[in-house]
C-alpha cells in the first residue's frame, strides 16, 4: 500500500481539473542542462519557459511574468551580455526569486549574486537534479 501512494498516486489525477503550478523561467545556455531542469520541474507542476540568452533575460522576465529565475551563475558572471550584478534585476522585478546554479564557482563570485538579489546556489558538483525541485519548492513555499 506505501508504495502505491509513494510511486502511483498523482493527486493532480483525483483533482478533476489541471493544476497550475508556479511559473520558473530558466537561463541555462547549455540546452541538455536546461531540459534537463525542465523535465524535474514538470514534474512537480512547474510552468516553465527557457531563455539561453542573458541579453534577453529582462524582455522574457516581463513578458512570461515569472515567480522564480534559475539563472546560470558562470555566463552572468562572464563577460557576454553584461555581468549579472550589473543588471540590477532585484530593481526592475522586487518580487523575482533568483536561484543560481554553477559549477566551481569562487566566493568573490558568489558573494556578489547574493549581493545582486539571488537567493540560494546550487553547486552542480555536490547535487542531483532532484534538488533544485526541492530548493524552488522550498523558497516558493515560504513566501
Amino acid at each position: 500500500m506505501a508504495y502505491l501512494f509513494k510511486q502511483k498516486l498523482n493527486l493532480a489525477d483525483l483533482a478533476g481539473r489541471p493544476i497550475i503550478g508556479h511559473r520558473v523561467l530558466i537561463h541555462e545556455p547549455e540546452g541538455y542542462l536546461a531540459a534537463l531542469y525542465e523535465h524535474y520541474l514538470k514534474a512537480h507542476n512547474f510552468d516553465i519557459k527557457h531563455c539561453p540568452d542573458l541579453a534577453a533575460l529582462k524582455q522574457s522576465i516581463a513578458e512570461f511574468k515569472p515567480q522564480l529565475l534559475i539563472l546560470n551563475a558562470q555566463s552572468a558572471a562572464g563577460p557576454k551580455g553584461g555581468r549579472f550584478w550589473d543588471i540590477n534585476f532585484k530593481k526592475d522585478f522586487p518580487e523575482l526569486i533568483i536561484v543560481t546554479t554553477g559549477y566551481n564557482l569562487g566566493v568573490q563570485v558568489l558573494s556578489k549574486l547574493m549581493d545582486a538579489g539571488a537567493c540560494g546556489h546550487i553547486d552542480r558538483r555536490l547535487s542531483r537534479p532532484g534538488d533544485l525541485v526541492v530548493m524552488v519548492n522550498a523558497l516558493l513555499l515560504r513566501k
